[in-house]
C-alpha cells in the first residue's frame, strides 16, 4: 500500500484554491470515453447494462465536476500540465490507461480483459480514488456544507470496480457454459 501514503502526502501539499473540478471534469470524460466504447463492443444484455450503468454515473459525475468548474472559474477543458501541477502524476496515469483502453478495445480487445485491467488499476490508482482523495481534501478546507455533500455523493456513488467484477464473472460464465 506503498501509492496509499504517496498519494495522501502528494495531497496534503495542496490548498484548496489549487484545487481543479475542471481536472476532475477531465478525468470523468475520458473515462466516459472509454465506456462509450466499451458499451458499443458489449455482447449479451446484461453486459451492455452493467456497462450502461457504469456510464451513466460516469457521465453524471462529468457534468457535476463541469458545473464546479465553472462556479469556481476554472477553464474547461483544463491544460493537462495545469493538472498535473495540482494532482501530479495520478492524473497523467489515469488518463493515459483510459486513453490506452479505449484504443485497444477499439482494435478488439476483448471486454473481459478491458474490465480486468480497470479492476486492477482501481484497486491501486483509479479515478474513483481520486475523486475520492481530492473531494475528501477539498471537503475538509471548504467551509461550503453543501460541497461537501455533493463531493460526499459523487465519491459514494464510486462502484465501478464491483460491477467490473460482475463483468468479467459473467464473461467467464458464457466461456464455460
Amino acid at each position: 500500500m506503498w501509492w496509499l501514503s504517496y498519494i495522501a502526502d502528494r495531497f496534503t501539499l495542496l490548498r484548496t484554491d489549487m484545487m481543479s473540478f475542471s481536472c476532475l471534469a477531465l478525468i470523468e470524460c475520458e473515462t466516459r470515453l472509454l465506456y462509450e466504447e466499451m458499451e458499443k463492443r458489449a455482447e449479451g444484455r446484461n453486459i451492455e447494462l452493467l456497462l450502461n450503468v457504469i456510464l451513466q454515473e460516469t457521465k453524471g459525475h462529468e457534468e457535476i465536476f463541469k458545473r464546479l468548474a465553472r462556479l469556481y472559474d476554472q477553464a474547461y477543458p483544463p491544460a493537462t500540465s495545469d493538472c498535473q501541477k495540482v494532482m501530479g502524476t495520478i492524473l497523467t496515469d489515469s488518463l493515459r490507461l483510459t486513453r490506452k483502453l479505449k484504443e485497444e478495445v477499439q482494435k478488439a480487445m476483448p471486454l473481459s480483459e478491458c474490465a480486468r485491467r480497470l479492476v486492477d488499476y482501481e484497486a491501486a490508482v483509479g479515478e474513483e480514488y481520486v475523486t475520492l482523495m481530492h473531494s475528501r481534501i477539498t471537503a475538509s478546507d471548504e467551509g461550503d456544507a453543501v460541497l461537501r455533500r455533493v463531493l460526499r455523493y459523487i465519491a459514494e456513488d464510486e462502484r465501478h470496480a464491483e460491477i467490473l467484477k460482475s463483468i468479467i464473472e459473467i464473461t467467464l460464465n458464457k466461456k464455460n457454459a
